[in-house]
Protein backbone atom coordinates (compact mmCIF):
# COMPACT_ATOMS: atom_id res chain seq x y z
CA UNK A 1 0.00 0.00 0.00
CA UNK A 2 1.15 3.34 -1.03
CA UNK A 3 1.72 5.92 2.15
CA UNK A 4 0.52 8.86 0.87
CA UNK A 5 -1.42 9.61 3.91
CA UNK A 6 -0.03 11.12 6.76
CA UNK A 7 -2.05 9.64 10.07
CA UNK A 8 -2.30 12.33 13.09
CA UNK A 9 -1.43 11.65 16.49
CA UNK A 10 -3.54 11.24 19.46
CA UNK A 11 -4.44 14.63 21.36
CA UNK A 12 -3.20 13.25 24.09
CA UNK A 13 -1.04 9.99 25.41
CA UNK A 14 -3.33 8.52 27.67
CA UNK A 15 -7.55 7.35 27.28
CA UNK A 16 -9.34 10.48 26.55
CA UNK A 17 -13.01 11.03 25.19
CA UNK A 18 -13.51 11.33 22.08
CA UNK A 19 -9.97 9.13 21.14
CA UNK A 20 -11.92 6.73 18.75
CA UNK A 21 -13.47 9.00 16.58
CA UNK A 22 -10.24 11.07 17.00
CA UNK A 23 -8.45 7.68 15.53
CA UNK A 24 -11.23 6.98 12.96
CA UNK A 25 -10.66 10.61 11.60
CA UNK A 26 -6.72 10.24 11.91
CA UNK A 27 -7.11 6.89 9.78
CA UNK A 28 -9.57 8.08 7.28
CA UNK A 29 -7.93 9.64 4.32
CA UNK A 30 -5.59 6.67 4.41
CA UNK A 31 -8.59 4.13 4.62
CA UNK A 32 -10.16 6.00 1.51
CA UNK A 33 -6.79 5.54 -0.37
CA UNK A 34 -6.88 1.82 0.20
CA UNK A 35 -10.38 1.64 -0.99
CA UNK A 36 -9.85 2.84 -4.32
CA UNK A 37 -6.63 0.25 -4.64
CA UNK A 38 -8.04 -2.93 -2.94
CA UNK A 39 -11.89 -3.16 -2.64
CA UNK A 40 -10.85 -6.87 -1.37
CA UNK A 41 -9.23 -5.54 1.77
CA UNK A 42 -11.95 -3.40 2.41
CA UNK A 43 -14.17 -6.66 2.36
CA UNK A 44 -11.98 -8.35 4.52
CA UNK A 45 -12.15 -5.41 7.19
CA UNK A 46 -15.80 -5.16 7.31
CA UNK A 47 -15.56 -9.08 8.38
CA UNK A 48 -13.04 -8.52 10.83
CA UNK A 49 -10.46 -9.90 8.58
CA UNK A 50 -6.75 -8.15 8.61
CA UNK A 51 -5.10 -8.46 5.07
CA UNK A 52 -1.58 -7.27 4.62
CA UNK A 53 -2.11 -4.10 3.59
CA UNK A 54 -4.72 -3.80 6.87
CA UNK A 55 -2.24 -5.05 8.84
CA UNK A 56 0.66 -1.89 7.78
CA UNK A 57 -1.60 0.80 8.12
CA UNK A 58 -2.17 -0.04 11.63
CA UNK A 59 1.10 -0.38 12.40
CA UNK A 60 1.49 2.77 10.86
CA UNK A 61 -1.46 3.96 12.84
CA UNK A 62 0.82 2.70 15.80
CA UNK A 63 3.34 4.65 15.68
CA UNK A 64 1.64 8.01 14.86
CA UNK A 65 0.50 6.98 18.82
CA UNK A 66 -2.30 5.06 18.54
CA UNK A 67 -2.80 1.28 19.41
CA UNK A 68 -2.94 -1.28 17.25
CA UNK A 69 -6.77 -2.27 18.85
CA UNK A 70 -7.74 1.51 18.32
CA UNK A 71 -6.24 1.50 14.91
CA UNK A 72 -7.86 -1.88 13.69
CA UNK A 73 -11.38 -1.24 14.98
CA UNK A 74 -10.99 2.54 13.42
CA UNK A 75 -10.26 0.71 10.03
CA UNK A 76 -13.41 -2.29 10.47
CA UNK A 77 -15.87 0.98 11.26
CA UNK A 78 -13.89 3.23 7.98
CA UNK A 79 -14.73 -0.13 6.08
CA UNK A 80 -18.28 -0.27 6.91
CA UNK A 81 -18.87 3.68 6.63
CA UNK A 82 -17.47 3.22 2.72
CA UNK A 83 -19.20 0.03 1.99
CA UNK A 84 -22.46 1.85 3.40
CA UNK A 85 -21.67 5.05 1.56
CA UNK A 86 -21.53 3.13 -1.84
CA UNK A 87 -24.26 1.37 -1.22
CA UNK A 88 -26.40 4.82 -0.82
CA UNK A 89 -24.50 5.85 -3.93
CA UNK A 90 -27.59 3.24 -5.88
CA UNK A 91 -30.56 3.91 -2.99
Amino acid sequence: MEESQAISRPQRDADYSGRQADCIAALRPAVADLAAVSQESIVAAIGGDMTGDLVALAHRAEEAGWSFKEASAAIESLAREYEGAKGAIFD
